[in-house]
């Protein structure tokens, strides 16, 4: 990865002045380094009994058609989901959050009917840096949910891999935790649903290992190589596509929008970024995977 902030030149006019900040830079440029690196290495091989199928590293300059696509444009909660909220830049996916003219803007990207997989351990390296009144998602989803109400197999299941919030609407702070959620059966009378909330694991600070397994009969979720949750009911039986997302909606479970908003585009520090995304397919010559 390229450092954030170059190392300054010499003062030719001074003696010694620019040394301490050169040490700075040095000391900042490493720091980021083996965060990226325990990202990078942090279950980044296939675990026993997958094989890698499809995979983002984001090592371009713009999002890659082919993978992804905008989801759900427009105006969604309290918030526009804009294309112009979502750039890859110096490796990684980043999706931003601002306000502009009075209007906050956000973005959503998937894999929907590029790539859907059934099964498999899904892995994103993500680093979160939200505000109240927002929420960021990794999640797998189902373009049959509800349908049937009655059938999760064939109607599919929202996975919510990991979400994060730094509040929620009592003002307890939840930015060191995540939530891993899901739902079926639609999202009106039928719906149903879990969830498990993570304890401190300073999830809000550099990036950190999302893992999710699921097999034929439970889902297993990871944090850094950790199975922090599992559930073995209402199994998806159906392939369903991968969403990167931040959401906006005041006092819906993360707090209020600030009143001043979130910043414009330039100045914004509301952000997810993510070093990369990887799938990895059952081995078909791994029998074990059904328990």
């Amino acid at each position: 990865m390229k450092p954030t902030n170059p190392i300054p030149a010499a003062d030719p006019n001074s003696q010694r002045p620019w040394r301490p900040r050169f040490i700075q830079h040095i000391l900042g440029w490493t720091c980021t380094l083996l965060v990226l690196m325990h990202a990078a290495s942090t279950l980044a091989v296939a675990p026993a009994g997958y094989q890698l199928l499809w995979s983002d590293e984001f090592d371009g300059n713009a999002l890659d058609p082919a993978k992804w696509k905008h989801h759900w444009s427009g105006q969604r909660r309290d918030a526009l989901n804009a294309p112009e909220a979502v750039s890859v830049e110096d490796g990684f996916l980043v999706i931003s959050t601002f306000t502009e003219d009075g209007i906050h803007r956000t973005g959503m990207i998937s894999t929907e009917g590029l790539f859907e997989a059934r099964y498999g351990y899904w892995e994103a390296a993500i680093q979160f840096q939200d505000a109240p009144g927002t929420f960021s998602d990794f999640w797998i989803h189902s373009p049959t949910i509800g349908e049937p109400h009655d059938n999760v197999a064939v109607a599919g299941v929202e996975i919510d891999v990991i979400e994060h919030r730094t509040i929620d609407n009592a003002g307890n702070d939840l930015s060191g935790k995540s939530s891993m959620n899901l739902h079926w059966g639609g999202y009106d009378i039928y719906h149903d649903g879990d969830g498990d909330l993570t304890p401190d694991l300073q999830l809000g600070t550099g990036f950190h290992v999302y893992g999710f397994e699921w097999t034929e009969a439970a889902y297993r979720f990871y944090i850094d190589g950790r199975l922090v949750w599992s559930h073995h009911k209402s199994i998806s039986q159906r392939t369903q596509y991968a969403i990167f997302s931040t959401e906006v909606e005041s006092e819906l479970w993360s707090g209020r929008i600030p009143e001043e908003g979130y910043g414009d585009r330039l100045n914004t520090r509301v952000k997810m970024l993510v070093d990369y995304v990887r799938y990895y397919a059952p081995d078909p010559s791994t029998p074990s995977l059904k328990d």
